[in-house]
């Protein structure tokens, strides 16, 4: 699977997750997009990480500044 960015990923996620609410698909199609679904999810979360440190960083770098 290719890398995706954040927004890409998300949009994915949501088609993921309408299709395993309908219903109607096999079991291994519900365990590949399940399986799919897990990793997109955890690259989505690393990706917020990594915003969330910035911004953190970014921040006491600014907060240095005004000291």
């Amino acid at each position: 699977m290719e890398k995706m960015n954040y927004e890409k990923a998300v949009e994915r996620l949501e088609k993921i997750t309408d299709k395993l609410e309908n219903g109607n698909l096999s079991l291994d199609e519900m365990m590949k997009l399940y399986e799919e679904g897990t990793v997109l999810a955890a690259d989505c979360a690393k990706c917020l990480d990594a915003a969330q440190l910035k911004i953190t960083e970014l921040s006491a770098g600014k907060a240095k500044d005004n000291d």
